[in-house]
This record gives structure tokens, C-alpha cells and sequence, in this order.
């Protein structure tokens, strides 16, 4: 619900309202890692992948100006034309009771996949491009028509591929005889199949289809060594450099990711920009979408907002910051050099490997194991800890 609107608040927000939606989302970000309340904020975020309420705010308003009210917004200080994206297209197409293609597109492994007088199809994308391409074969099986098409790099392999299946169908559409067209992309042939797909390339296809009842589709499983369908896989990875360059629009997923790119530019300044937190950076410098397993303990240790003596001067909870064995209670102490903890403790580390130290700590099952029993013994002791 807090995302009702979006478009027309979130785009432009004020630093107070920032702060009230980091308010607002550090409860359920609490309730999740169960850290102590005093954990910062940008740490939080951080450790459980989720980015600032406002950032997901401004990202998902961009989205909706772009995809649903058509309108160019700013990504990346770039002016972005929705002109340039594919249009999300609601509805049925057809009648369903006139939306007769389902009996001419087989998703089911073939008996046999012939060569003679059928045609191929295939889509490529690699770092280099992305590529499309068909090639058909005669009553002999030898090559007799081929077409291979590059697409921008921001076209996915999932527009190559049923690139190839529309370029195919037009290629053959004025055939009298019966045209057989294999592809191995079983997702594009689903599409198809689809009679409310929200794809455009889908829906011209099915146009296609209706218009001609002669044209049949079927699946050929990928690489399984049949030669047309390796013909076109080749013909498909040589048009990402030698294909006649084809325009398209780019798909919502490319926007997606531009989108992604932007928030998580932001949200790395945020982080590096941040007063507190600072320990868990060391450790995370850079943010992502990915959840770190932390455990509560780890998440206390790490931070150093936990059980420790340390801790709880800082915040004036306790007169002292020293340990009942009388060094200064801070997580280190407890870890290395703590009578109190001894059957626990790890071996101590110079303090330029500090930061070492502790990655190593988290990259190792049973040191994890180990500290979570330390953190355990701390968490259920406070009195012998920390005194009366």
C-alpha cells in the first residue's frame, strides 16, 4: 500500500520524507535480523539485501512513468524515451472462440525432426551481442535459404528467438505448401500458444498464424546434435557480428536492470556516505540485492552493538566498560582473551589483520559454529559478564 501513488510523491522527495520512510521500514528490518535496536539503519539495509524504502520508492515511480503512463523519466542522468521499450498489450487479441493456432504448434518431442523442406530457427546472446537467424533446407535436406539478423545488445535471447520464428513465417508466408518451422525454444512456443500474451513480437506472429493456415510450428530439443537445428545455432552466434542490423525495442527487462543499476549506484553513496555503521562496512563495502545469512549473534558480534560491557557504557546503560575479569569488555576481548570465555576463543589477531580476521570468520563453517556458541554463553550470562 505504501507504494500506491507513487509516481506522483516519490520522484522528487524531501530529506524529511526519507527519513520517515527509513522510520517506518527499520521496524520490519528489526523484526527480521532480530539485531539489538541500537544496529544502524544502513547496516540493516545492508545485511539483509533490502535497499532504502525511498530508493525502491523512486525506482518503482520511474517504472510506472515509463511503462504505464508512457512518459520519459531520468535513469542515470540520461533522459529515457519509452518510444524505446516494448508496450505492455492487455487483452485477448482474438475472440477466443476464433483463436485457432493451438493444433499447429507442438510442444512435445517429435518423433523425428526432418531436414527435407524445413526450416530452422535459433537466437544467440553472448557479452559480444545478440544474434537471430533461420535457415531452411529443400527436398534433399541442403541448404537453401538463410537469414541471420543482429539485434542491440539490450535485446535478450528470448526476442532473438522468436525473431527468427516471425523473420521465418514471413519469409515463407506466399508458400502454397505446407511450411514446417522448428525451434528449440520451448518458452517462445508457450508464448505463442498464449492468446493473451503481452508481447508484442508474440502477438504479430499469432496475426501471422491466423492469417495462414498452412504454417506449422514444433519443438526441436537444443543441442542434441541434429543438424538443422545446430546449423541455425551457428548461423544464429555468426549473426551477433555478420547479421543485417534489425531494430526492435527493447524489452522491460533491459529497463528493469537499468533501474536496478541506478538504485544500487545510489544506495553504494548512501553506504559510503554514512556516519554509522562503519564496522559492517568494512566487511560489506558494496551493496546488493543478496540477503547475508548472518546469524543474531554474528549480527552483534560483528557490529559490536551486543551483550558487551564495551557496548553498554557507550550507551550509558553500564558505569564501566570493563569485562568481570577486569580488560575492557569489547567482542575482541571475548574472543581471544577473556577467561570467561576461553573454551571459545579464537587465536588473536595483529591488529592490520583485523579485518581479515573476521571475513576469515565468516567464510568458515565451524568458526561460525564456534563464535555462535561464544555469543550463546555471553547472551545467557550477562550477570557473570557484566556484573550485578
Amino acid at each position: 500500500m505504501i507504494c500506491h501513488g507513487s509516481v506522483a510523491w516519490a520522484l522528487n522527495m524531501s530529506e524529511r520524507m526519507k527519513r520517515k520512510l527509513n522510520s517506518f521500514q527499520r521496524r520490519f528490518l528489526l523484526i527480521i535480523t532480530k539485531a539489538y535496536h541500537t544496529t544502524s539503519t544502513l547496516s540493516l539495509q545492508i545485511l539483509t539485501g533490502i535497499p532504502p524504502l525511498h530508493l525502491t520508492l523512486s525506482k518503482e515511480a520511474k517504472n510506472i512513468k515509463i511503462t504505464r503512463l508512457r512518459q520519459p523519466a531520468i535513469i542515470n542522468d540520461s533522459l529515457i524515451d519509452p518510444s524505446d521499450y516494448e508496450e505492455i498489450l492487455r487483452g485477448h487479441q482474438f475472440h477466443p472462440a476464433d483463436f485457432k493456432i493451438d493444433f499447429r504448434i507442438s510442444t512435445e518431442p517429435a518423433p523425428n525432426y526432418p531436414i527435407e523442406n524445413s526450416i530452422y530457427t535459433d537466437g544467440s546472446k553472448t557479452t559480444d551481442g545478440t544474434g537471430s537467424a533461420f535457415c531452411s533446407f529443400d527436398e534433399l535436406g541442403q541448404l537453401k535459404t538463410k537469414w541471420l539478423g543482429k539485434l542491440s545488445q539490450d535485446n535478450n535471447i528470448f526476442q532473438a528467438e522468436l525473431l527468427a520464428i516471425h523473420q521465418a513465417i514471413l519469409h515463407h508466408i506466399n508458400s502454397k505448401t505446407q511450411v514446417k518451422i522448428w525451434s528449440d525454444s520451448l518458452s517462445s512456443l508457450q508464448a505463442i500458444l498464449n492468446p493473451t500474451s503481452p508481447h508484442p513480437l508474440v502477438r504479430d506472429i499469432q496475426k501471422q498464424l491466423q492469417s495462414k493456415n498452412n504454417i506449422y510450428i514444433g519443438w526441436v530439443k537444443a543441442h542434441i546434435g541434429h543438424y538443422g537445428n545446430e546449423t541455425a545455432d551457428e548461423l544464429a552466434k555468426k549473426a551477433i557480428n555478420e547479421g543485417t542490423i534489425i531494430n526492435i525495442k527493447k524489452p522491460l527487462s533491459s529497463l528493469k536492470k537499468s533501474l536496478n543499476r541506478e538504485l544500487l549506484e545510489k544506495w553504494q553513496l548512501e553506504w559510503n556516505k554514512g556516519k554509522v555503521g562503519r564496522l559492517i562496512h568494512e566487511i560489506i563495502p558494496s551493496p546488493s540485492f543478496k540477503l547475508h545469512k548472518w546469524s543474531r549473534g554474528e549480527i552483534m558480534f560483528f557490529s559490536e552493538h551486543g551483550p558487551f560491557p564495551s557496548y553498554l557504557r557507550r550507551f550509558n546503560l553500564k558505569p564501566t566498560d570493563l569485562c568481570n575479569c577486569g580488560d575492557v569488555g569489547t567482542p575482541l576481548h571475548f574472543a581471544t582473551s577473556c577467561i570467561l570465555t576461553e573454551s571459545w576463543h579464537f587465536k588473536k589477531p595483529s591488529t592490520p589483520n583485523l579485518l581479515h580476521w573476521k571475513k576469515g570468520i565468516l567464510k568458515n563453517k565451524g568458526a561460525r559454529i564456534q563464535l555462535g556458541k561464544l555469543m550463546d554463553f555471553l547472551m545467557n550470562n550477562d550477570d557473570l559478564i557484566n556484573g550485578s
